[in-house]
């Protein structure tokens, strides 16, 4: 509200701020030369300061505003052109309105013009020597911090653009690598049992419901991940029966927020990539360790993956480090397959 308001009423304030601070600057400077700061040569002192500073601020403006319709490259090149441009431009201004000034003067006070242009070279504009020099460089300087911090700006957005623009791609190809993976397995069944084809569709209309519901979604709540992944996994049972198992060990799991459809990845993952039978069923556990969610399984690694798109863990990977901007954890221990995923506390 306080950022709106001061927004909306800037030229008050800046032609408020302008005022004060010329009235300040032209008794001080008619004191420093007369000893007393109120006299008639006051007036013209404070017309002069403030019709000069009010210029080269607008000036200022104007080319800070064209300044962000540049990107950072295009900002870089221009920055000492616009410098050089700005201090010949504000010179000109400030040449003019001091003329406009001591000409005035002149003709109040009956002083012969014959000496209005020498007073003026060699007393009041000086292009490179003197406070006329050092307040030039002044407002030089406000104009490249501006533009230098323009310039920041601008290389920041094309940054979050990029990124955006990336996490967005990534998950754009979590549907189709789901679908893909989804509709292999529906192949595999759906000549050798009827039924279980039949409920295998109607489980998977659910959770890709799920899917498109959270694909605009950063964050879900770890509770609603790991219910999602409970529903796949009793879809991937239909399938293998129990030549697989699942235990989940996450209590608190209300308390932390995950990316959607990543534990589910991470199921998917180690179904696709390990070998199970009912002699040996492949075991998978879900828990929480140091701020992370862990999923886990014992390695029977398959020697041929067929139908692998080479997608989910990659693309997992960078989903993670450009939304939380930290790493997933993967690591092999003691005939283990362990994944790590950040997680934030709610």
């Amino acid at each position: 509200m306080k950022e709106l308001y001061l927004k909306k009423n800037f030229w008050l304030f800046y032609h408020l701020g302008l005022f004060v601070f010329s009235a300040i600057a032209a008794m001080f400077r008619i004191y420093h030369n007369f000893g007393n700061p109120f006299v008639l040569a006051v007036i013209v002192d404070f017309f002069t300061i403030f019709m000069v500073c009010a210029n080269i601020g607008y000036l200022i403006i104007y080319m800070a505003k064209k300044a962000t319709g540049y990107n950072h490259k295009q900002l870089t090149k221009r920055i000492l052109p616009a410098l050089v441009f700005f201090y010949f431009a504000a010179f000109l201004i400030a040449n003019v309105f001091i003329s406009l000034g001591v000409f005035g003067w002149f003709l109040y006070t009956g002083t012969d013009l014959s000496g209005f242009l020498p007073r003026m070279i060699i007393n009041e504009v000086n292009l490179f020597h003197g406070s006329f020099f050092i307040v030039l460089m002044l407002f030089t300087i406000i104009l490249f911090y501006i533009l230098w911090q323009i310039s920041i700006k601008q290389e920041q957005l094309l940054i979050e653009e990029n990124l955006k623009y990336r996490y967005n791609t990534l998950k754009s190809q979590v549907n189709p690598h789901f679908l893909f993976n989804s509709l292999n397995t529906l192949s595999e069944i759906v000549y050798t049992d009827a039924k279980k084809a039949d409920s295998y569709i109607q489980k998977l209309s659910g959770i890709y419901r799920y899917i498109l519901e959270n694909e605009e979604t950063d964050y879900i709540t770890l509770t609603e991940e790991l219910e999602f992944v409970k529903q796949y996994f009793n879809l991937q049972q239909e399938r293998d029966n129990n030549k697989i198992s699942l235990k989940i060990d996450c209590t608190d799991a209300g308390g932390y927020k995950i990316i959607p459809v990543s534990l589910q990845l991470l199921v998917e993952n180690a179904l696709k990539h390990n070998l199970m039978s009912h002699k040996n069923p492949l075991e998978i556990k879900i828990y929480i360790q140091d701020e992370r969610v862990v999923v886990s399984n014992v390695f029977q690694r398959k020697n041929v993956i067929e139908g692998s798109t080479q997608t989910g863990l990659s693309n997992l990977r960078e989903r993670v480090k450009l939304i939380m901007g930290k790493e997933l954890i993967v690591s092999e221990e003691n005939n283990q397959f362990i994944v790590k995923i950040p997680v934030i506390r709610v």
